[in-house]
């Protein structure tokens, strides 16, 4: 029988995920708290077959599709603490803090490196910040995303888990990153050859390169 943790599992203070944490802790304990709600509460959904009104995930049923098991948890949250530090913005690292990222990310944390993987918009620290200090219930330009959605068997793990743009959000729904990709080729396409069969430099001149008129 699958026993339940009361709380999640609290990381060595010399490990990268807790430094993470504890840094945020300290600067922005407003990002902090956001990123935590997201990964430890569920959200608000009063319909449907899986109804949770911010339930501790790691106490769902396992099959519930918002469960996250307890110990991962910690890495989710470290994960995408480090993500943040390579949007706009993003403030200085001081060795202790690269080092982290490094340990988590597997790579260096550049600040302004970071954009949405599905949009390929650029994310900015300040902006996400200010959102955290000053919330619009229910309204958020930053959104966790899933590699692989829950919808085709992904689960709320580290390795499944990044930072999306609300516009990459609703372009990726239920699918995959390579669906998603799929589809904005398939528009793109349509565009091309709706625009007179041109080829690919060509639109892209049109639409991304020219100045607004």
């Amino acid at each position: 029988m699958h026993r339940v943790p009361d709380k999640v599992p609290t990381l060595p203070a010399d490990n990268g995920y807790e430094i993470l944490r504890t840094y945020f802790r300290q600067n922005y304990p407003e990002i902090l708290r956001k990123v935590s709600l997201q990964v430890r509460r569920s959200p608000r959904r009063q319909t449907g077959r899986f109804r949770t009104n911010r339930a501790s995930r790691w106490k769902l049923d396992r099959a519930h599709p918002d469960y996250t098991d307890a110990a991962q948890i910690p890495l989710i949250e470290g994960k995408l603490l480090a993500m943040l530090l390579e949007f706009d913005d993003a403030p200085a690292l001081n060795d202790q803090l690269r080092a982290a990222a490094l340990a988590v990310l597997g790579h260096e944390a550049q600040p302004g490196n970071y954009r949405c993987p599905i949009s390929g918009r650029h994310m900015n620290f300040r902006q996400i910040l200010n959102e955290a200090r000053k919330p619009t219930p229910g309204v958020s330009s930053f959104h966790v995303g899933h590699v692989r959605p829950k919808a085709k068997g992904g689960r709320n793990a580290a390795d499944n888990t990044y930072w999306t743009t609300d516009l990459g959000n609703r372009i990726q729904g239920d699918k995959t990153w390579q669906e998603s990709v799929q589809l904005i080729v398939e528009m793109a396409e349509f565009h091309r050859r709706k625009s007179g069969d041109v080829a690919w430099g060509e639109l892209v001149n049109r639409y991304l390169e020219r100045d607004p008129e």
